[in-house]
């Protein structure tokens, strides 16, 4: 049986190709969907049920829960720098034990919340374990132990991030109906205790073999002559000026996908459509990430991430102009439709990037650092759309400003090609 990671992609038509692949490779790329899926715990998507809730129990405006949100975002963005790195030192098992025990704590303590401080903790705890570290070990586990076939593992645990979309707001939804908001913390606490935690761990059971596979072939990699990406480390990524090229393309996704979804009232208020019929219309946005995630992870194999960074926001530019000039309702199907194209194309593209052009020795660290940059990023772009809308910006100027970042992140990223070979 050929281990994860170290199985070869076949060629031809890339359907089978992702058939064998998932054959060979099942039971780990079924540990990135499971922890890309519990990262929801911690998504905005999630907390964002309960807003109501918590502004109603703690008397805050949209302005102080936003800031909340915020600071908490911030200080989780700061740890996982920290936190994320020993992901390269420690056990992959004991490292996600750890883990999944924090979102276990993390959403009980959310149910006994009491103090407006005591809730910004909790958002603290929720997105460093949830949107931070969950699908941290998620891409960076699969993007250490696969090197043929990257970007179409990372793009199959995206999966992960599409079930998470389409069920938790559902579930959080009908568990405030049916236990109210505090309880139904509690119970998902309980989930992840008698579901996350043993089936993470079985689907482990070949973590010891796969990792003394993966040490003999860095060895290998070390002898060749070619070797030399392998050491790279944070402070040699940062010393590189490619680095500075390539972020604004990774960063802007987050912000910019981040602000329009959590502004999306405003969006559905300026065209004058229901917020019920727009966001049916998120099962299309889960549908078409997924989708791009296998395409793009094909395309990532085949021509490296490095050169399709550039295109990653194309279809948010296209998604704006059409939400600026067609004003009927379908049209935000269209515009979420898109959205996801963009989504997808990121995750899997900003997964890959870094054991691509860094090697895998380090991952952790460089992931971690990264990965941090783009939570920073959604945590500020809220703020930064609300500022603007409260400076009277409309919906349209916005857009254009949007699509004037796309373009000049784009530029930059196509820029960055130049060092790829170095």
């Amino acid at each position: 049986m050929r281990l994860m990671g170290f199985s070869r992609v076949l060629p031809g038509n890339h359907l089978l190709s992702y058939y064998s692949f998932i054959k060979n490779n099942g039971r780990f790329l079924s540990f990135g969907i499971l922890f890309n899926f519990f990262s929801s715990i911690g998504q905005t998507y999630y907390i964002s049920v309960f807003g109501g809730e918590f502004r109603r129990e703690f008397g805050l405006s949209d302005g102080e829960f936003g800031l909340i949100f915020m600071v908490a975002t911030v200080a989780s963005a700061i740890s996982l720098i920290w936190l994320g790195r020993f992901i390269d030192r420690m056990d992959l098992r004991l490292y996600s034990f750890l883990a999944c025990l924090g979102c276990v704590l993390a959403s009980y303590y959310t149910s006994l919340v009491n103090t407006v401080t005591s809730l910004c903790i909790t958002f603290y705890l929720l997105r460093l374990m949830g949107q931070g570290l969950m699908s941290h070990i998620a891409v960076t586990s699969i993007g250490r132990y696969f090197n043929e076939g990257r970007g179409r593992a990372i793009a199959m645990i995206t999966l992960g991030n599409t079930l998470g979309v389409g069920i938790f707001p559902i579930v959080g939804v009908n568990l405030i109906a049916w236990f109210g908001w505090r309880n139904s913390w509690a119970v998902l606490a309980i989930i992840c205790a008698i579901i996350l935690i043993p089936l993470s761990f079985w689907l482990l059971k070949d973590q010891k073999k796969r990792h003394n596979q993966y040490k003999k072939s860095q060895a290998r990699k070390n002898r060749h002559a070619n070797s030399f990406r392998q050491g790279y480390s944070v402070q040699s990524v940062l010393s590189e000026l490619r680095f500075y090229f390539m972020m604004p393309a990774l960063l802007a996704p987050s912000f910019l996908l981040t602000g329009f979804l959590f502004h999306q009232v405003r969006i559905v208020e300026a065209k004058n459509w229901t917020m019920t019929v727009f966001a049916s219309g998120f099962s299309g946005l889960a549908v078409a990430l997924f989708l791009t995630s296998l395409l793009v992870g094909y395309l990532v194999d085949k021509w490296r991430a490095i050169n399709l960074l550039p295109l990653t926001l194309t279809p948010l530019a296209v998604g704006l102009f059409i939400l600026n000039f067609f004003h009927a309702e379908f049209y935000g199907f269209v515009f979420l439709i898109l959205m996801g194209i963009s989504f997808g194309g990121t995750v899997t593209i900003s997964g890959s990037i870094w054991p691509e052009l860094y090697g895998t020795d380090n991952l952790g660290a460089i992931k971690s650092m990264s990965k941090s940059l783009m939570i920073l990023a959604s945590a500020i772009s809220p703020w930064v759309f609300g500022v603007l809308f409260d400076f009277g910006f409309n919906l349209v100027e916005i857009s254009y400003l949007s699509v004037g970042i796309i373009l000049v992140t784009a530029i930059s990223a196509k820029f960055s090609q130049i060092f790829q070979y170095q």
